[in-house]
């Protein structure tokens, strides 16, 4: 009997990822423009659109993989039906890029390049977002070309941050780890970069500051029809908009302190945000929610989903998220987490800029 199991797509070595490419058994289910861009050495493309002209041997296992997980979880079950051996890799190229292609891609390209032993060593532990971008840019002012700087930070969207700020400024990230200890990075200062900014017609970057279910809803309207149109959407969610992200169930989790005392005041799940006009104690929300009910408008829970159907990338502001003490827990699972560095980074390649 066929079967359909799901599997991390990081529980896979890059060698045993790129041997099942060459046999033909790795499939990539997302477009033509996503594959482009990046993807696993020698997997095979074929857009979930055309998922029905899937014809191969069904002999074999074939690990489906797309953005994060979602459309190729669909072809998935689709190719199961069929009569296929199927692995669904759960996480995606989203996963796969976090832990294969950018540490062995800055070792690639940086292979040539030593550490130096003069560097200067910095530990910016306990700073958030975007104290680390904001230091590192007046100490890299401070060094000659070609010196390096080697930096400690706790913050996790430094991760995501410092990959950005080093593109956007032309210098060279020549070492980016991550223990227990936090995140280990040594970067090279270059030649300064032009300030020419190439902007596309396809970019749409939206912050979401409120914590208002009107707004929110209006921001993933727009999300979702700017991505219907075409364009690359990104969402960033800072302090009160974060509520929005959170899990339609609700999450219980040990909090203490100031923390606790902002879980307290904060909605459990987005479906209890206030409205920005009219609440009345929380009456608003139950006849605004009632009201688009009625008129088949969809509720901010399933706009939230559509977007993840799309892939709309959704950040979470890690600096806010510390702030207002909401945990990874208590966000969906698709979320991705970032820093000021990771919205700029995006803005850069984006025409279309709006803040709620």
């Amino acid at each position: 009997m066929k079967q359909y199991k799901e599997q991390h797509i990081n529980e896979l070595r890059n060698v045993e990822l790129e041997k099942l490419a060459k046999q033909g058994q790795l499939i990539d289910v997302r477009t033509q423009e996503e594959y482009e861009i990046g993807h696993i050495n020698g997997s095979t493309l074929h857009p979930v659109e055309r998922i029905e002209t899937f014809n191969k041997d069904k002999d074999r296992t074939y690990y489906i993989y797309c953005r994060s997980g979602n459309r190729s979880a669909k072809a998935s079950k689709y190719l199961a039906k069929q009569g296929y051996d199927i692995v669904n890799l759960d996480g995606g190229y989203i996963a796969y890029e976090k832990q294969h292609i950018n540490d062995e891609s800055t070792a690639e390209e940086n292979k040539n390049l030593k550490i130096k032993p003069n560097r200067k060593q910095f530990n910016f532990s306990g700073l958030q977002c975007p104290g680390p971008i904001v230091n590192i840019s007046k100490e890299i002012k401070n060094i000659e070309n070609g010196d390096q700087i080697e930096v400690t930070v706790t913050d996790s969207g430094f991760l995501s941050d410092i990959k950005s700020w080093v593109k956007q400024t032309g210098h060279t990230l020549v070492k980016l780890d991550e223990s227990n200890q936090g995140i280990n990075a040594i970067i090279q200062k270059e030649q300064p970069k032009g300030l020419d900014v190439s902007h596309t017609t396809k970019g749409t970057t939206i912050v979401l500051f409120s914590g208002e279910l009107d707004k929110a809803v209006a921001a993933m309207i727009i999300a979702n029809g700017a991505k219907a149109a075409g364009r690359d959407v990104s969402i960033f969610f800072t302090f009160w908009g974060l509520n929005t992200l959170k899990k339609t169930h609700g999450v219980n989790v040990n909090k203490k302190g100031i923390a606790k005392m902002f879980d307290l005041m904060l909605p459990k799940t987005p479906v209890r945000m206030p409205l920005s006009k009219m609440n009345m104690f929380g009456l608003g929300n139950i006849m605004m929610r009632y009201v688009m009910k009625k008129k088949n408008v969809d509720s901010l829970p399933s706009l939230i989903n559509q977007a993840i159907e799309q892939d709309i990338k959704l950040i979470a502001c890690t600096m806010s998220m510390d702030v207002m003490g909401i945990t990874k827990e208590e966000l969906r699972d698709e979320v991705e987490y970032g820093g000021v560095g990771t919205y700029i980074g995006d803005t850069e390649q984006a025409s279309h800029n709006l803040f709620i």
